[in-house]
């Protein structure tokens, strides 16, 4: 009853495609690094995330945006869910506002530091959540909670301990997708890379993977070369 309630809510399009979309994550520090990374992140990736929150030098968001030929994710992740930014919460808020107004495809805000963005046609909005101690039970509630603050994409990423962790991830990706949402479930760490790979084809929305090891933005991130592989030993259409 919960699922069905909550699905009723969702305002976004069916998702039924089962897209194998890869997202790179650009952690440059500097302009000079993330406009490269850009450039190479572009030959192999479906989507671009932009962690502006690993930068040390203020980002012309205008120019990375722009630099991208494949949709961007701008992302300033709050630094209790993994981040790295370093300035007041309003400055942080104040990127993403901006990526907006710049026409980003996508902007990520986390679940638990929610501020209402005044948002346009161009630009989807994923609410994010992250747990890096473990998977709690209540998944579906915290979806649930997430489309009550208007996403367009759910972003749960939370740690595996063990292999069921991981097939409650899965089952709810699977759910919400078959039921016509758009999700991104996956775990984080070594026991979690199985739902790195195996998400997309249960109909997430995407799938993270950084060109190197070096540039993970989390843990048990498989690279693209790797999860290409992983994807075809599988027999997994991409």
């Amino acid at each position: 009853m919960l699922l069905q309630s909550i699905l009723n809510y969702c305002q976004y399009p069916n998702n039924m495609t089962n897209d194998m979309r890869i997202a790179v994550p650009v952690t440059a520090s500097t302009m000079e690094e993330a406009l490269s990374d850009i450039d190479a992140a572009t030959l192999v990736a479906d989507i671009i995330e932009l962690r502006i929150d690993y930068m040390r030098e203020k980002p012309d968001l205008e120019q990375l945006i722009k630099q991208s030929q494949k949709p961007v994710i701008v992302t300033n992740r709050h630094i209790s869910e993994g981040g790295k930014f370093q300035g007041s919460e309003e400055e942080r808020i104040a990127y993403l506002r901006q990526a907006i107004e710049l026409g980003a495809a996508y902007v990520d805000i986390e679940l638990n530091h929610f501020h209402r963005l005044v948002r346009n046609l161009q630009t989807m909005l994923i609410v994010s959540y992250h747990d890096f101690r473990g998977t709690p039970e209540n998944l579906l509630q915290i979806y649930s909670q997430m489309v009550n603050k208007g996403a367009n994409i759910a972003k749960i990423a939370t740690m595996a301990r063990n292999p069921e962790d991981c097939s409650r991830m899965l089952d709810l990706v699977a759910s919400i997708s078959k039921a016509g949402g758009n999700i991104i479930g996956l775990c984080m760490g070594e026991e979690g890379k199985s739902t790195r790979i195996l998400g997309p084809a249960r109909g997430g929305y995407l799938t993270y993977a950084p060109l190197s090891i070096d540039g993970a933005s989390a843990p048990g991130q498989l690279t693209v070369s790797e999860l290409r592989a992983a994807w075809a030993r599988l027999g997994i259409k991409q």
